[in-house]
């Protein structure tokens, strides 16, 4: 080797072994000191570091495992310059806890560490929090007719919440308290509200005394079997982001893309169904069991955000989600608007990170850790991102330093409020004629000759209620104009005196228009509202046009299945006037098949039908859009069936039907028995069990639960098409099998697997456990259960790691290792 080589090795040697030792020892974490933070208020911690020469580094924090999901309230960010950590700590968090800051380079070469002592005392004046609802959910009213949902609220320091609502409920729904921080909603939605929108919004408000009220909406989408032969093309959707099989790494949330678009525009943005759970038929999964986020238009595309899943930094998760968009073809309901799902369901990964806190102002949020400023406020529509500040201090905007209540509970000082920054501000001046917010504060509408006419204003969230009294066979036109839609859409209807709504437009132009014929001289209510909470100026011009009406048939009142009238022989007739229904009484004296046809002028106006058992319960419907419907049904028992024959038009008209009856034999399987029954030696017989001998083969009698009743014999199952409208397939420890569902969430009490909505048993755990049994793998479990082995059972037990007050009376928050190995904390015996 040359005197010249062994030199430049010399020197190459020398500044190896300087900067390879040297660098580590350079770059060091100054002490953190002791800090202090109540119960659900946000804590930061600045990271001052020592990093001469400016190299890349990596942040994360250690620690103990007492605090047991810290990921998901916790982020620690940073830049070669200094770092952030932020915490804003749960009830079960109190204490004095050890926490380790580690710096190290992009490689994972440790650079230097620091450990601080972190006490987290109760809080001391925290506001309402709602752990239950979520921002929504979808119903699907051919297997249960009502919507039900659960309010559970946190308040550390109050021992009783009022759970109200903060605007008026739609007609004949309840809001009932069941305990101190909770209540029940439940709502049996009328066919004229089911066909007047898709989609209602809750409004609710949890009011402890001490704090403003705290606003939360939940979305309520009502799903059926729609119509067919209705004019015009189903959205389309594309989906940009992510894509099947992708890995998506975030701390604070993961967002999905699409473009939608439909030929008549899309009124109301698609939604977004996504869980952790593993869907049993991806090709046509039961969403009503997924979590459920509205959209937002984002030019020509739009966003949505699945939450933080709270996952360590490298952890993974499967994510499903599928999308749906309803297009607005139907301005005058929803019979013939277009619903378009992208299906198969779509999975990604998601993967943990350390990126969290970056959401910026207003964007959607559902914790102070996901925001930059760490402040996530809740407000009607969802909790959003403000800015923070201090009372020294002003905000950008003209705002002030306002005390803000954010998801947590926590009061901090915030800039401005939800409705000022994230809305415009935009303020406005309401009309002389309130308080005309409701039917009971209605203003009597006051008539020159034939015409009566308002000029008003619709504030945000602000409807406006007029009273007319017309005589029988008037013909009254309800016309609301005067507004840009653009600027804020405003949307019409028209009720009864029992508060049913027999009329309604709800389209996208500068006008709104409903006719209705009056049948008697009670008074009729209209409605002027702005559509998601939108507010402009309008007038309304209502006239009365005396005349000839529709005249009803000689059959009245035949108008409720208990009227109904008997058919005699095979053909039927009669008219339709607007609010009217017709019924027809079919006696059935064994198992038959029934066949209706039904003939109408479709341009007068469309006609509806169904079949209806003994029950009440609907068999079957023919909802087209033609001038004809057609039923064909199979029924297995005697008794007294009906036709239901309706318009859902403010319009008359005449109809003609046959019925053609041709008795069976009898059934080949439990699907063509009524709820209750089973097929057994092809005859329809009681189903009840106490062994597995009583049911017929390729049947179970599952354990009912901690009840000590009977059992019903349930046919074996693989996904919920293969049951009846009021059942599903049940996950029991015997196996799957079809059994009827009650509204039981995952964990709650039960006696009987009734009692359970969903797919879940009812497991003889102290007061019944409502869950999936026999699981394999946390894919089968639904979102917020983990599958855990207890008792020598695999369950897919309750998630408890942030509220171990989800469990009920009997039950205790454990950690149990989950089947694939992971420690999980859970609700179990």
């Amino acid at each position: 080797m040359s005197y010249l080589l062994r030199a430049l090795r010399g020197v190459l040697l020398v500044s190896f072994l300087v900067v390879g030792c040297d660098a580590p020892a350079s770059v060091t974490l100054l002490p953190v000191s002791r800090q202090r933070v109540q119960v659900s208020s946000p804590l930061r911690v600045t990271l001052v570091v020592n990093n001469p020469r400016g190299l890349p580094l990596a942040y994360r924090f250690e620690a103990p495992a007492s605090l047991v999901a810290i990921e998901s309230v916790a982020t620690i960010t940073g830049s070669p310059s200094g770092g952030e950590f932020r915490f804003t700590p749960l009830a079960s968090h109190v204490g004095t806890h050890e926490i380790t800051f580690v710096i190290s380079s992009l490689e994972g070469q440790e650079y230097d560490r620091q450990s601080a002592l972190i006490e987290v005392t109760p809080a001391a004046d925290a506001a309402p929090v709602f752990l239950e609802p979520g921002a929504g959910g979808t119903f699907d009213l051919e297997r249960d007719p009502c919507v039900r949902f659960h309010v559970e609220i946190r308040d550390d320091d109050s021992p009783d919440v009022a759970i109200r609502p903060s605007a008026g409920l739609p007609d004949g729904a309840s809001l009932s308290a069941t305990g101190p921080k909770s209540a029940d909603f439940e709502w049996c939605p009328t066919r004229d509200q089911i066909g007047t929108s898709e989609r209602w919004t809750i409004q609710i408000e949890a009011d402890d005394l001490d704090h403003a009220p705290v606003p939360h909406d939940f979305v309520a989408v009502l799903r059926t079997g729609g119509s067919t032969g209705c004019p015009g093309l189903p959205p389309e959707i594309a989906l940009m982001m992510p894509l099947a099989g992708e890995r998506v790494t975030s701390g604070s949330g993961y967002e999905v893309s699409i473009a939608a678009s439909d030929d008549l525009g899309l009124r109301d943005a698609p939604l977004l169904y996504w869980s952790t759970a593993r869907p049993a038929d991806p090709a046509s999964p039961d969403i009503t069991s997924f979590e459920q986020v509205s959209f937002e238009p984002d030019g020509p595309l739009f966003r949505a955000r699945i939450p933080s899943l709270g996952l360590a930094t490298g952890e993974e998760r499967e994510v499903f989600f599928t999308v749906s968009a309803t297009d607005n073809d139907d301005v005058s309901g929803t019979t013939c608007d277009h619903r378009t799902d992208l299906l198969p369901v779509v999975s990604f990964y998601a993967v943990g990170g350390a990126d969290g806190g970056g959401l910026a102002r207003c964007a959607l949020c559902t914790g102070s850790v996901e925001c930059a400023s760490g402040l996530c406020v809740p407000a009607a529509g969802g909790a959003r991102c403000l800015d923070a500040c201090d009372a020294a201090e002003s905000c950008a905007s003209g705002l002030t330093c306002d005390l803000l209540t954010t998801t947590e509970g926590s009061l901090e000082i915030g800039c401005g409020t939800v409705t000022g920054v994230c809305s415009g501000g935009a303020s406005c001046t309401d009309d002389a004629f309130e308080e005309n917010d409701s039917v009971p504060a209605s203003r009597a509408l006051s008539f020159s000759g034939t015409t009566a006419t308002v000029m008003a204003q619709i504030c945000s969230h602000d409807d406006d209620y007029y009273r007319v009294t017309p005589v029988a066979t008037d013909r009254v036109s309800f016309v609301v104009s005067g507004f840009s839609s653009s600027l804020g859409d405003l949307d019409l209807q028209v009720l009864d005196a029992r508060g049913t709504i027999v009329g309604s437009s709800a389209g996208v132009t500068d006008m709104e228009s409903v006719t209705y014929c009056a049948r008697d001289a009670t008074a009729l209510y209209t409605r002027v509202f702005g559509y998601a909470g939108a507010q402009n100026p309008y007038s309304l011009v209502v006239t009365r046009a005396a005349g000839a009406c529709c005249v009803d048939d000689s059959f009245e009142p035949d108008d409720s299945r208990a009227a109904a009238r008997t058919l005699s022989g095979t053909d039927f007739d009669g008219t339709l006037c607007p609010d009217d229904d017709d019924w027809i009484a079919v006696p059935i004296t064994s198992g038959s098949r029934i066949v209706v046809d039904l003939l109408f002028d479709g341009a007068r106006a469309d006609v509806d039908l169904e079949l209806v058992g003994p029950t009440g319960t609907v068999l079957a419907s023919s909802l087209g859009v033609t001038d004809s419907e057609h039923i064909d049904f199979t029924v297995s028992t005697a008794g007294t069936y009906a036709l239901h024959v309706f318009s859902l038009e403010a319009a008359s008209n005449d109809y003609l039907g046959s019925v053609m009856v041709t008795r069976t034999s009898g059934c080949t399987a439990t699907i063509q028995c009524p709820v209750g029954q089973v097929c057994s030696a092809g005859a329809c017989r009681s189903g009840g069990c106490t062994s597995l001998s009583m049911c017929p083969a390729m049947h179970r009698c599952p354990d009912a639960g901690p009840g000590t009743g009977p059992s019903t014999c349930g046919a074996w199952c693989s996904t919920n098409g293969d049951c009846r409208s009021a059942e599903t397939c049940k996950w029991f420890p015997e196996g799957r099998a079809c059994e009827v569902h009650g509204a039981g969430a995952n964990g709650a009490t039960c006696a009987t697997f009734a009692d359970c909505g969903g797919q879940r048993a009812c497991l003889d755990w102290p007061g019944g456990y409502c869950a999936r049994a026999a699981c394999t793998s946390d894919a089968d479990c639904e979102s917020g259960t983990f599958c855990a082995g207890v008792s020598g059972l695999n369950v897919c037990a309750l998630d408890c790691a942030t509220d171990a007050t989800r469990c009920h009376a009997g039950l205790a928050c454990r950690t149990i290792t989950g089947v694939g190995g992971a420690s999980r904390r859970v609700c179990a015996p």
